[in-house]
């Protein structure tokens, strides 16, 4: 039986230095001549639909409608793939290349994602980071605006590529924000947090994860934690 792990992105594998923002409101003030339209947005664990809601009704009054929706969402990613290469701040966050490179050696493991990113974004961030080709599928912003039912688009995108089933035992979300963790327990799985994005063992507390570590780099920690019996 083989276990699946499903990585976040954003402040799990990698951080863009800013480039999601800067690619958002250039394309948003292109559609809707709006500037600065980000504005105090915190992204810490929203997914891209549901931040695209979030600022259309703050700075629109209403949501979008779905061809507006679909324009501005492929003008960002149309941005975003150039400003993501310009990002000086672009960093792969502590142990991300190493415990890929072992996972992905493990037979008994398989790997994807499961992010609130678009797909096309979210591979972009990959890419910059030469880390994509450990992750042939997943769960993506596109598949829904909630984060638990991304989880479960990705477990049937898993199973469909692996042609197996997976446990629910033998599932982990791997994230760095309570609302991957949330979603982790919601949709039945288990979870990993890592305090790699300005979280603290604090921010945990009211969706406890099954496993906290302080970052990636420690692979026979993070190996343990996929041999733990439940609790």
């Amino acid at each position: 039986m083989r276990t699946l792990l499903l990585f976040d992105i954003d402040g799990t594998l990698l951080l863009t230095g800013g480039a999601g923002k800067i690619a958002f409101e250039e394309a948003f003030e292109e559609i809707f001549e709006v500037p600065d339209a980000w504005g105090n947005l915190d992204p810490h664990g929203k997914t891209d639909p549901a931040i695209f809601d979030e600022v259309a009704k703050r700075v629109l009054g209403r949501l979008l409608s779905p061809g507006e929706f679909d324009l501005l969402m492929e003008r960002y990613e149309e941005i975003f793939e150039e400003r993501i290469q310009q990002s000086p701040r672009f960093e792969l966050m502590p142990g991300v290349v190493e415990i890929l490179e072992h996972l992905s050696r493990d037979p008994g493991i398989f790997l994807a994602l499961a992010t609130g990113n678009f797909e096309r974004a979210g591979r972009m961030k990959l890419k910059r980071g030469a880390v994509e080709h450990y992750f042939l599928t997943g769960g993506f912003g596109n598949d829904a605006r909630e984060r638990d039912k991304i989880l479960l688009a990705a477990v049937d995108y898993s199973e469909e590529f692996a042609r197996e089933r997976f446990e629910k035992n033998r599932i982990f979300v791997i994230g760095d924000t309570e609302y991957d963790i949330a979603a982790a327990k919601k949709a039945g799985v288990r979870s990993i947090a890592v305090l790699t994005n300005g979280r603290t063992r604090k921010h945990f507390e009211k969706d406890p994860p099954d496993h906290i570590l302080e970052d990636l780099t420690n692979i026979p920690d993070f190996m343990e934690c996929l041999e733990s019996p439940l609790k």
